[in-house]
């Protein structure tokens, strides 16, 4: 069971048991425990305006046709954003190699947050939000303590706000 499935500012369904695929496997290889078995426990985890949801395994897939946003959509429109520019779309790519985008929100104009993977500073949580998607802020130190700070309201007003 979802941790969050019992708070009532969210809205779930359990998992369909699908796995995470291979693509995505290779790009994000290292990812924490703890967030892998929460991603199992759920297909659709969003807030009751459906503007702000957890990406699920059918969105790292892919195969989620319910949702109009990609779940690197943020990483595409950075990448557009320097289309022609060899060298910033390389920082954009290398960016999004180390951040997993766990949440997405259109609420108050387009935000994430992000899962860290890289060795430096793996597993913690950071925010971010239009324009400059790649500049980002630190939220918690560890998905455990993000979740555990979303279940009591112990988030910033602002990271609050957007659930």
């Amino acid at each position: 069971m979802n941790v969050l499935s019992k708070d009532l500012h969210f809205i779930t369904k359990d998992s369909d048991h699908e796995n995470l695929n291979k693509r995505f496997q290779t790009r994000y290889s290292n990812l924490p425990d703890d967030y892998l078995a929460f991603l199992k426990t759920y297909s659709l985890l969003t807030n009751h305006s459906d503007t702000t949801w957890f990406n699920s395994i059918t969105d790292f897939n892919e195969t989620n046709d319910e949702n109009d946003f990609q779940w690197n959509e943020f990483e595409i429109l950075s990448l557009d954003a320097f289309d022609g520019d060899v060298e910033n779309q390389q920082v954009v790519k290398n960016f999004w190699n180390q951040h997993v985008p766990i949440i997405l929100s259109v609420k108050k104009g387009y935000a994430y947050f992000a899962l860290h993977v890289s060795e430096e500073n793996f597993g913690k949580i950071y925010y971010g939000q239009e324009p400059e998607f790649e500049e980002t802020e630190l939220v918690s130190d560890s998905f455990s303590a993000f979740i555990e700070a979303i279940q009591k309201r112990s988030l910033k007003k602002e990271y609050l706000d957007l659930f």
